[in-house]
């Protein structure tokens, strides 16, 4: 079985727009991949689904806050090619299954892809959440709110595998996307990838027996993810219904209630818990201001980019410094500081690459850690507007690398690593050199795509005895940077490699491709 060629050029549209990962920086295959996109879609479609052999994964524990962390995956991009194509082929049977929309009870990852890539509907679904709960309390005296304990990392293999087939997938695919979750968890029988898009559809297909019994007990409620609301006539009848709850999860699927978070609020309780939830909801005048503007500009879609150019002088004069370190360090202050919020300010931030926050973002980077990776992309989209001088923030990266907090955590290196690969003017190329050999694979991968803006032939040229030694990421990096060798010099290289390459070295025959033609 083959994925039909309309399901492989949507699944990389659907990467080039959204990414790889709800979680990581942009990897840097996804131009080469956008640029010999015809090459990839005629060797995709030859796959047998039902052999792919799925590529390692790359995972990290990324902080959630200064207490909490999640485990994230990072499928190869071939794989998540696959596995986007086989969501776009196969995933209306999921939705099909599911509560209707028009109910109002489930939120989260509503299937309905577009042609350009976009994998959901809803992208403004939490807020939907919450305003529709706050709107439905005021007829309700209690409100039970729970969260699912853990929830990707508890998913049963066999859930999923049952409800792949209740939901009329071909056996092959479900052999595949079983084989892919294995691979995944180490032949663990829990757990699915975080991290990767299409995995929250299989996440959602997982709870459609939890949301129908609840349905047919006449249970009042609406969840997204892993987020429950019960809406309840009384006290009584709140603990019934959370019983109930508890009950269902537990025989179903083995799965538990956080007890954190677990709690029966009165109708007026739960309305103000909805308003600090609502991440679009502005908590002053300033804020709404400064939102209102960045969603004018973008038309409310949070993946397009606006240039600074094109916003009036009255705009920027409301957009500014004084403004913007005044909104964040409202939500940064205190014992426990709202990364939610944090996280999303930073996200419109970088639409319109507003540099008003870099020197903040430096010099509170050790109360920003756990928002790290979003606060480096937001660096990252003011490479052209930033007029300072980008060295000196280059310097100030490398002390950070020092900070024995960023030392302890490899995505908090990733990130700011990172930011050498897409901007040259943080320079300290020799710097980045210099602790090559001594620092973890993923690091030597960034190293090798900042080399990339400068002259740095012969250091690579250095480098080649070393390749059979490098993980394939690593690999797949030099290979990338080795385009800066002279063409005779690295077509020699590439023919020596092409003949080892499997059948399944889709991304190495790709970028060996690429690299010839620079």
């Amino acid at each position: 079985m083959k994925l039909q060629e309309k399901s492989i050029q949507w699944a990389i549209n659907h990467l080039f727009k959204e990414s790889d990962n709800d979680l990581f920086p942009r990897p840097y295959e996804l131009g080469i991949i956008k640029e010999l996109e015809q090459d990839v879609v005629n060797l995709c479609k030859e796959i047998e689904i039902g052999n792919y052999r799925w590529k390692a994964a790359r995972r990290f524990l990324i902080p959630k806050d200064n207490l909490s962390f999640r485990n994230a995956t990072q499928l190869d991009l071939i794989d998540s090619i696959i596995f986007g194509g086989i969501i776009y082929e196969y995933g209306q049977l999921i939705e099909d299954k599911r509560r209707s929309t028009t109910e109002n009870t489930v939120f989260s990852y509503r299937f309905k892809p577009l042609d350009d890539g976009t994998l959901y509907s809803n992208k403004n679904a939490w807020e939907k959440f919450w305003t529709s709960a706050r709107d439905e309390a005021v007829d309700y005296s209690h409100i039970v709110i729970c969260d699912i304990s853990d929830f990707y990392n508890q998913i049963y293999l066999h859930t999923i595998e049952n409800q792949l087939g209740e939901c009329g997938f071909p056996n092959q695919v479900i052999k595949s996307l079983k084989e892919l979750i294995i691979s995944i968890t180490q032949r663990s029988s829990k757990g699915i990838p975080i991290g990767p898009h299409c995995s929250h559809l299989l996440a959602e297909m997982s709870l459609i027996p939890f949301d129908d019994n609840l349905s047919l007990r006449g249970i009042p409620f609406k969840r997204y993810v892993d987020d429950i609301i019960l809406f309840c006539s009384s006290e009584k009848e709140a603990r019934i219904a959370l019983n109930q709850v508890a009950e269902i999860l537990d025989k179903e699927q083995r799965l538990t209630l956080q007890r954190q978070k677990t709690k029966i609020l009165a109708s007026l309780e739960f309305v103000s818990l909805c308003k600090s939830n609502l991440l679009e909801e502005a908590s002053n005048p300033a804020e709404e201001a400064i939102v209102d503007i960045i969603k004018s500009y973008s038309g409310g879609n949070a993946y397009t980019r606006i240039k600074l150019s094109e916003v009036s002088n009255s705009d920027l004069r409301t957009l500014s410094e004084h403004n913007i370190v005044d909104l964040l360090e409202s939500y940064l202050e205190g014992s426990s500081p709202n990364y939610e919020k944090i996280r999303w300010i930073y996200r419109r931030l970088s639409q319109i690459g507003l540099p008003h926050a870099i020197d903040f973002s430096i010099e509170n980077f050790d109360k920003l850690i756990p928002a790290l990776n979003d606060v480096c992309l937001y660096i990252n989209s003011c490479a052209e507007n930033y007029t300072s001088d980008w060295k000196v923030v280059g310097e100030q990266i490398f002390e950070m690398l020092e900070d024995d907090i960023i030392e302890s955590n490899e995505f908090y290196k990733i990130s700011l690593y990172n930011l050498f690969v897409y901007n040259k003017n943080l320079n300290h190329i020799a710097s980045l050199l210099g602790v090559f050999n001594r620092v973890s694979e993923n690091l030597k991968r960034k190293i090798l795509f900042a080399s990339m803006n400068y002259n740095s032939a012969s250091w690579l040229r250095g480098l080649k005895e070393q390749y059979n030694r490098f993980d394939t990421w690593t690999k797949r990096a030099y290979l990338i940077a080795a385009s800066m060798l002279p063409k005779e010099e690295r077509e020699y290289f590439y023919k020596g490699l092409k003949v080892n390459l499997q059948k399944d070295d889709v991304l190495e025959e790709i970028i060996i491709k690429w690299s010839k033609n620079q």
